[in-house]
Formats: C-alpha cells, sequence, structure tokens
C-alpha cells in the first residue's frame, strides 16, 4: 500500500486538540450503553492488568511505529503500565489485505493469538462486514491473581473465597489483543486517528453498537458515519478508557458499568498528547 508521506509526517508530528468537557450523567450512559463489550452479566470486564507493549505490522515501518507508539501513549494517559523496550506486544494492530481471509487463516492453523476464541467466537468475527475485526485473548484468575490449577480429569479448577454483593470471586485478564483492518479501508486514514480506534477496541474490548448518540472515534471504520469520523479520541472516549480502567476487577459487570458511568460523569481525562 502506498502512504501519502503527508499523512505520515502529520500523523507523528501534529497534535490533535480535543475541546469539550466530560460527559453528563445521561451523556455517559448513552455512551456506556452504545459499547457493546463482550462479557456475561455475571462476570467482569475483562482489562490488561501486565504492561502494555503495542505492536504494528502491514505498513511501511515508518507508519507501523507510529502506530505502535500513539497506541502506548494513550495507554499510558489512561493510567496502564507500560513494558520496557524490547518487549513482546501484547496490543497488536495488523493491516492485511482481506481480514476475512486473516481471520479463516488464524484460526484454520491454530494460531496462539486465537487459542480461547471458540467456534462460536470465530464465526461472529466473519459475519462481521469490516473493514476492521478486533478480539482478545482473556484468562480468569481469582480477584487476587491466582491462575487456574489443571486436575487428573483434564478439568480447570480455581480455588477462590466467597464473594458478596458488590465483589466476585474471579477476575478477567486481557493477555493480549489483536485488531485486524484491511490496509484498503485505511489508505486513506491518518494513522493516529487510526491508532486512537485502535487502542480503544484492544484495551477495552470497545465495540459500536447500532448508531452512534455520542461522539465517539469508534465510528471511524463504519459505513454510517465513518467518512465524518472524529480525528481521534473524543472526551467521552477517553472518559470512558479512564473510568474502565479505574473501577474494581472483581465486580459483575453491571455494576462495573454503573461506576463506569457515574465516574465518567465527574471526572476530567488526561489529554493522551499531554501523556508523559
Amino acid at each position: 500500500m502506498n502512504i501519502v508521506l503527508g499523512s505520515l509526517l502529520a500523523a507523528a508530528t501534529s497534535t490533535i486538540t480535543v475541546t469539550g468537557t466530560p460527559p453528563s450523567g445521561p451523556a455517559a450512559q448513552r455512551f456506556v450503553a452504545q459499547v457493546a463489550i463482550a462479557a456475561e452479566n455475571d462476570v467482569p470486564l475483562a482489562r490488561f492488568t501486565a504492561p502494555i507493549c503495542a505492536g504494528s505490522v502491514g505498513l511501511p515501518p515508518g507508519a507501523d511505529a507510529v502506530v505502535a507508539d500513539r497506541i502506548t501513549t494513550v495507554a499510558a494517559a489512561a493510567g496502564l503500565r507500560i513494558a520496557r523496550a524490547g518487549c513482546t506486544p501484547n496490543v497488536m494492530v495488523v493491516f492485511v489485505k482481506d481480514g476475512h481471509e486473516a481471520v479463516r487463516t488464524l484460526a484454520r492453523t491454530g494460531s496462539g493469538a486465537m487459542l480461547s476464541q471458540s467456534h462460536a467466537d470465530v464465526v461472529r468475527l466473519l459475519a462481521e462486514p469490516g473493514p476492521a475485526w478486533a478480539w482478545s485473548e482473556v484468562e480468569t484468575l481469582s480477584r487476587d491473581g491466582d491462575r487456574q490449577s489443571h486436575l487428573d480429569t483434564g478439568e480447570k479448577s480455581l480455588k477462590t473465597v466467597t464473594s458478596t454483593r458488590l465483589s466476585m470471586p474471579i477476575r478477567r485478564d486481557i493477555v493480549s489483543s489483536v485488531v485486524l483492518i484491511d490496509r484498503e479501508a485505511a489508505a486513506d486514514r491518518d494513522l493516529r486517528q487510526i491508532a486512537d480506534y485502535a487502542a480503544l477496541r484492544a484495551l477495552t474490548g470497545a465495540k459500536l453498537k447500532g448508531s452512534a448518540t455520542e461522539p465517539t472515534v469508534l465510528t471511524l471504520f463504519t459505513r454510517e458515519r465513518g467518512a465524518a469520523a472524529p480525528d481521534g479520541l473524543t472526551e467521552p472516549d477517553r472518559a470512558f478508557l479512564s473510568a474502565f480502567y479505574a473501577v474494581r476487577a472483581d465486580m459483575a459487570q453491571p455494576l462495573q458499568r454503573q461506576r463506569m458511568v457515574d465516574r465518567m460523569a465527574r471526572s476530567h481525562v488526561t489529554n493522551a498528547d499531554q501523556a508523559p
């Protein structure tokens, strides 16, 4: 793919100015409702606890570096730990010729990037129109971080303490996240805009559900709003990402969602372009 040099330089040097204030209570409620995150109501949402190591492949090296660096900046602004240089990526953005074919190939070959994806998960991914797909490898741990043990029967066992109404005995950790994007769809987009989209999907599992009632970069690859998508993370996007990692990891999803709404409505968030 040919990358327009001016776009690459702009992505590497420009600053995206974000204006506005954190969403009001009703706006925060609408934003969280429009974001579909894969999880059952009786389990916590999956989140990264390990340091973030972002990578990108499929573009010229300079462009890939811009995407990876931007995701790292967004993660740091949300308060996530960042891995040291030379780390193995656990957030990967892959630009491909045909996303559907890439998903089929990864599933057919038993790729480590899809080990925890069930047949139903793969079918769901293949049913999505694209041009972007995302999924996460998730591990269930005790709320104290203990891993499951393997029994002689081949089954898994996890010892946990009794939960309360506000606390569950487990948490769900994202081991790795992958975002696939068709190169053709990315050709006329700003690299940092793409990276912001990928960061929000990879770090939270967020996906736009239906039409957007609140401004979000998740409209970037939708047919309805793609051409008019924001230049990068919106204020609600940033508030959501910050709140997502601020709520307790051992709460049931409905409680987590309500706490995120409350936090979004009252908290100011750090602009990723001002993060260290």
